[in-house]
């Protein structure tokens, strides 16, 4: 028997990499997934409120609640930061960080009213280590990281879990655009290998069945620290 069945689940970044190979299991675990992505339809831009809050409104209105949430939309570009722009921050800022708190205010006014459900959000160690030439990134998956804590603390009464992934090394069409020379980084890895959507997919899989229901405010993360 599909171990999500009847659960409503949303995804954002769910077109590609690590969000669509994660909407794919979670569907066929039984869930009714709805993707949010710019290039899905209709498109969805988490750095923009009210596109948020009509993803979630329409996704209430037809389908009654909402049970689990999949956070994986964000940008990864490249700048040096000595020649990083205001522009350049905030386009950043504005996606990774003000758009997990668009997505989880949402989200969460839903649930606390449920008093049930589960968030995972997509994170990065770049948040946790530092990252050159991608500091705005950095910052902005620390920020994410902080406020999955924050939220496990606000709405664990309300029966909510919040807990974070920091992927590592995933060969995403994002990660290989961000790292040129993929070989190198490969190189760098412990495993010497990147991971493959499908793999975090199931870490996904495990917070949104079994570890949901016991764990909050933690972050999975699936290497040591390697050459960032």
């Amino acid at each position: 028997m599909a171990a999500l069945r009847g659960k409503v689940v949303i995804v954002t970044g769910g077109s590609s990499g690590i969000g669509a190979a994660s909407a794919k299991l979670l569907a066929a675990e039984g869930a009714h997934v709805v993707i949010a992505d710019l290039q899905a339809e209709p498109k969805t831009d988490v750095g923009n409120s009210a596109d948020v809050r009509r993803l979630v409104d329409s996704t209430v209105e037809r389908q009654g609640r909402v049970d689990i949430l999949v956070h994986a939309a964000g940008i990864c570009p490249r700048k040096p930061f000595l020649e990083m722009t205001d522009e350049d921050w905030r386009g950043v800022l504005r996606v990774n960080l003000d758009g997990t708190f668009y997505v989880t205010r949402e989200v969460a006014r839903v649930m606390a009213k449920q008093r049930s459900g589960t968030m995972i959000l997509i994170t990065s160690d770049r948040g946790v280590h530092g990252s050159i030439d991608y500091a705005h990134y950095a910052a902005s998956k620390g920020g994410m990281l902080a406020l999955a804590k924050s939220l496990a603390l606000t709405l664990g009464k309300y029966g909510v879990t919040v807990n974070a992934i920091n992927p590592g090394l995933t060969d995403t069409p994002l990660a290989r655009l961000a790292n040129p020379n993929w070989k190198n980084k490969l190189d760098l890895d412990v495993l010497g290998k990147a991971s493959e959507p499908d793999e975090i997919a199931q870490t996904v899989l495990f917070l949104a069945r079994t570890g949901g229901t016991f764990m909050t405010g933690q972050v999975v993360s699936t290497r040591m620290r390697y050459g960032m």
